[in-house]
């Protein structure tokens, strides 16, 4: 009896013990990742929001650079589109925990424009507006020293009487303003290419408002352009530079508004509505 007792204890006390080793390997880590995020165009603040951690890793899903910040500050530069940020997120004993999160930063476009009337360099630079009138499709290129725009049309897109109109200051109330009330400080009148009798214009001009532009000239500014080119039977194109220098200080981006054939056709369409608006890459 004694010996059966003795057995008996022995099996309760290994029981409670195995009970004891079991609890401990099945503890959690008390760390706990966590982040979030505000964005002003490719540039993205990170807060870190972790519980329990000493340190950090930071993938921001480019394939480009990690950072060991607790807050860190990035700008995409090389890609862009939907990417996955992931923190890490670590203790003093070894212990991590992690947490991935969607972003959408904008694609950074890379291109080599030359306006020499071969337009393959603009394959990569997406189409920003499309018309319905004699001009189908306005891409522009803005990276850089200038304001690089491509227009494509119908065959019928000639552009021999242009106004172009520009507003650089991002202030609706200066300049031009009778017009999609784009506030615009300058003008290109005439056909788009050098040797004709197109011209820029500033405004306010000497006149007291209304159409009153003080005349600039042409040559010595820089404006490049192909010209219209026939690219095919039935399309038209034509690519134009106007370099950033020429108009001061230019801003986040510029208001831009274009006719055809002294006021026939309006790009954008409708004159009481807003101006295109480029976006300008530094």
């Amino acid at each position: 009896m004694k010996k059966f007792k003795l057995l008996y204890c022995l099996l309760v006390v290994s029981l409670l013990a195995g009970c004891d080793s079991d609890d401990s390997t099945s503890s959690e880590s008390s760390i706990v990742a966590d982040f979030s995020f505000t964005s002003d165009g490719s540039t993205f603040t990170f807060t870190n929001l972790s519980q329990g951690a000493t340190t950090y890793r930071w993938d921001f899903g480019d394939l480009y650079f990690y950072s060991y910040e607790e807050n860190p500050t990035y700008t995409y530069s090389i890609v862009g589109g939907e990417l996955t940020v992931t923190l890490t997120a670590m203790n003093e004993s070894g212990e991590e925990a992690h947490v991935s999160k969607m972003i959408s930063a904008p694609v950074i476009i890379n291109a080599n424009i030359d306006i020499d009337g071969d337009f393959e360099d603009w394959e990569e630079v997406p189409v920003y507006y499309e018309f319905a009138g004699t001009v189908k499709k306005m891409k522009y290129y803005t990276k850089g020293p200038n304001i690089d725009i491509y227009f494509e049309g119908g065959s019928d897109m000639t552009l021999e009487i242009t106004d172009m109109l520009f507003n650089v200051d991002e202030d609706n109330g200066t300049g031009y303003n009778e017009t999609w009330n784009i506030g615009a400080e300058y003008l290109f009148e005439g056909p788009p290419v050098l040797g004709s009798w197109g011209s820029f214009y500033s405004y306010p001009a000497s006149g007291s408002g209304g159409w009153a532009w003080d005349w600039i000239g042409l040559d010595g500014h820089g404006f490049e352009s192909s010209g219209v080119i026939a690219v095919d039977g039935s399309t038209n194109a034509i690519e134009m530079r106007f370099p950033k220098s020429f108009f001061g200080t230019v801003g986040d981006s510029i208001d831009f508004g274009m006719w055809l054939n002294w006021g026939v056709e309006y790009y954008p369409s409708d004159t009481a509505g807003p101006a295109l608006n480029i976006e300008i890459q530094k």
